[in-house]
């Protein structure tokens, strides 16, 4: 009941995270009418500011004091805030084109930090659970189990409802109010049902400040590492998600062709996340993940046959989802991993701030390649109100969501080869747990 509870928290945000990822640019551009170009720039932008919001509420949670521990207090305070940030990003008012790009920016950031003040604190609280490396397995599992059905539900669900519901900007707004309604529920299904066991030895509880924080986060060379790892995840993410309604509808011919490409992208990494434990427990998390990337390259191959077949886009993006299983169901498993390493190398255990990279990484990635989307697409002079794109447009979509992905995807691998903390971890473990006994 617990790692259920505890995956329904991730179920919420990425409920949220979903419409951001996926359909926010094309809602801006093709609903609304704004500037490819100028929703790039608000993206980016308002992601670097984001990734100071990310290093401030790790510091928040660092230091909150309550009956209820330090994470499970905030889930609490912004459930409700946080639907209603959702529904604010789809209300966007029929005003000039200027004062309209100033609500988005306004609202945009709004979720944004809202997202932030909740999913550092969710995700903290994985490592205030239990400090059992498998134990912390499971429940990583069936968080991304619930992550994945989360983003499937949106993707898959978002243009039959806003259609059902009227169409156009009322049929979104409608839309994500439900989604809102859901995604608060859930929250306080994890806020009930999780418990914060981990007592903080001597060490924590004098709390280093801020700025020790930082220098000890830093210090942390696998930490940073898997920051990176995160950026380039999520940028190749960002891209191919954030491109596949354009590529629906402009290269396939048909939007609603988008629930198709998100159902084959998603549901294997659904089904395959409930047998990841195992591979991870025999072959350990960089492997399977080296794996999987290789397997992704090749699904973006076979797509870049024919961009306009949709066989071959089925296959392809089939073959992908399949790659992307056991990274998506590692990467967040690895920075608790990191928590405690830091803690074993520098003494401080600085976990709000540490856990902070997921977030800070996944959102300055996803910032970056939505941005990246806006520029190339209006650089190839594509508009959102016109019935037929240019060729270059088309050739930009198809680069955006295959090519681009792919070579990010190659990067990945690389950076997996440079993740060697799987061999010392068990020393750290023992060392941690002899010095905690020492200490207590």
């Amino acid at each position: 009941k617990e790692r259920l509870s505890f995956g329904a928290g991730d179920l919420a945000t990425n409920i949220a995270w979903g419409a951001m990822s996926t359909y926010i640019v094309f809602f801006y551009t093709d609903i609304i009418g704004a500037a490819a170009a100028a929703i790039g720039t608000i993206m980016l932008i308002s992601r670097i500011l984001d990734g100071v919001s990310d290093v401030a509420m790790g510091a928040v949670v660092d230091h909150t004091k309550s009956r209820f521990g330090r994470a499970r207090p905030w889930i609490l305070r912004l459930a409700i805030p946080f639907a209603i940030g959702l529904v604010l990003i789809f209300t966007v008012p029929d005003v000039s084109p200027g004062w309209t790009l100033v609500y988005i920016a306004v609202t945009y950031n709004v979720l944004v930090l809202l997202f932030t003040g909740v999913v550092i604190p969710y995700g903290t609280l994985n490592t205030r659970m239990t400090r059992d490396f498998q134990e912390r397995s499971k429940l990583n599992v069936t968080r991304m189990f619930a992550a994945t059905a989360g983003i499937l539900l949106v993707t898959v669900l978002t243009i039959p409802l806003v259609d059902a519901l009227g169409g156009e900007q009322p049929g979104w707004i409608a839309t994500f109010v439900i989604f809102g309604i859901i995604a608060t529920a859930l929250f306080l299904v994890t806020f009930k049902n999780t418990r914060e066991r981990l007592i903080d030895p001597p060490a924590v509880i004098s709390r280093p400040s801020f700025g020790e924080s930082v220098k000890a986060a830093v210090k942390n060379k696998y930490w940073v590492l898997l920051f990176l790892i995160f950026v380039v995840f999520s940028v190749a993410e960002s891209m191919y998600t954030g491109a596949s309604a354009y590529f629906a509808e402009n290269l396939l011919g048909d939007t609603s062709f988008v629930a198709l490409v998100s159902f084959l992208l998603y549901i294997p990494a659904l089904i395959g996340m409930l047998f990841m434990g195992p591979v991870y427990r025999r072959f350990g998390k960089v492997a399977p993940m080296i794996v999987g990337a290789i397997i992704f390259i090749i699904g973006s191959v076979v797509m870049a046959i024919d961009p306009n077949n949709l066989t071959l886009a089925i296959v392809g993006t089939l073959i992908r989802g399949i790659g992307r299983i056991p990274i998506f169901g590692a990467i967040w498993g690895m920075l608790p991993d990191t928590i405690e390493y830091g803690e074993w190398k520098t003494g401080k255990r600085v976990e709000g701030i540490l856990y902070s990279a997921g977030s800070m990484g996944q959102k300055a990635g996803y910032g970056f390649g939505a941005a990246l989307i806006g520029w190339i697409m209006g650089a190839a002079g594509y508009d959102g109100l016109q019935d037929v794109q240019p060729d270059s447009a088309i050739t930009a979509i198809s680069a955006v969501f295959i090519h681009i992905p792919a070579v990010l995807f190659l990067v990945l691998i690389v950076l997996f080869a440079f993740y060697r903390l799987e061999r010392i971890y068990p020393q750290v473990e023992a060392d941690l747990q002899q010095r905690h006994q020492s200490n207590s």
